[in-house]
Order: structure tokens, then sequence, then C-alpha cells
């Protein structure tokens, strides 16, 4: 038996339509038609110039592509990649601040990932004096995803398990 192909984002998981938004199409015509893989070798060539991309994509699309760029940060590929470890934080950050729903799906896949990023941030070799204390960042990050899936999943944030 054969696994089914995966089904890559449509034009419309990227941006409404009738956007003519600049940055949107402009992550539209990075991505598009990427399988996974592609996707993380984009991430591993200039995660800097990619990671922004994220940004801008609708939700379905965010939810597709930042998997590649956690997979891209949990190689070695990564390491010495300071601004890799801390911009993908700040994506993480942005989504969690302004939609909120698009990080519930992945909420275990990113909590997974970030607890792999912080056991082996050092590597990232993020000077604090450059970029602040991102690991406190993202422990806070992670928080704040597992206790919004929690309080999805019929329990309260202040519920204990």
């Amino acid at each position: 038996m054969s696994e089914r192909p995966i089904e890559l984002p449509a034009e419309t998981d990227f941006l409404d339509p009738r956007s003519q938004d600049l940055d949107e199409r402009h992550a539209m015509r990075m991505f598009l038609g990427k399988t996974p893989e592609q996707a993380e070798a984009m991430f591993q060539q200039n995660f800097l110039f990619y990671q922004e991309d994220l940004l801008y994509m609708r939700s379905a699309a965010f939810r597709f592509y930042v998997v590649p760029a956690l997979r891209y940060l949990l190689t070695d590929a990564a390491d010495g990649d300071a601004d890799a470890g801390s911009t993908f934080c700040s994506v993480l950050e942005d989504r969690a601040a302004k939609e909120p729903d698009a990080l519930r799906p992945l909420a275990p896949l990113l909590a997974e990932g970030i607890a792999q990023i912080l056991a082996r941030f050092d590597r990232f070799d993020c000077d604090p004096d450059i970029y602040g204390d991102v690991p406190a960042r993202y422990r806070a990050l992670s928080s704040a995803i597992e206790q919004r899936a929690s309080s999805v999943d019929g329990h309260s944030p202040t519920e204990q398990k």
C-alpha cells in the first residue's frame, strides 16, 4: 500500500485572492508548490530571509511551512545560526499574539520542538547582549501554547493534570 501524496497548500491557503498585500504575495511566490523538503532546504540556505514569509501566510500555509522551519532548527545545520534561533521565536510570538488559533493544531509539535531547541540552545550562539534572553522567551511561549491547547481540550488553563 502506498502513502498518500502530501497535499501542498494552494494559493488560497496563502492569501485571500483579493489581497493586494505585497508581503503576502511575496510569501506565496517563495513557497507555493514547495514540498516540506524543499522548504527546509530554503530555511537552511537563508533562514533570516525566508522566516519573514511565515508572518504573512494565512493559517493553513503557515501550519504547513512552519514545520520545515522547525525541522531545520533541530538539525546540526542550524548550529551557529543565532538569527534562526532568535527569529523563529519571534515568528511564533507574533502568531501567538495575532492569530493564536493558527498555532493550536500544532501545539504538541511546537511544544516538543521548543523543548528540543531549549535543550541545546547554546549551539545557536545567541549572544544575550545582542538577542536578549531568547530562552526565557521560548519558555514563556511554550507555556502559552500549552495553556491555549489545554483550554481547548476541555481543561481549564489553571487546572492540574
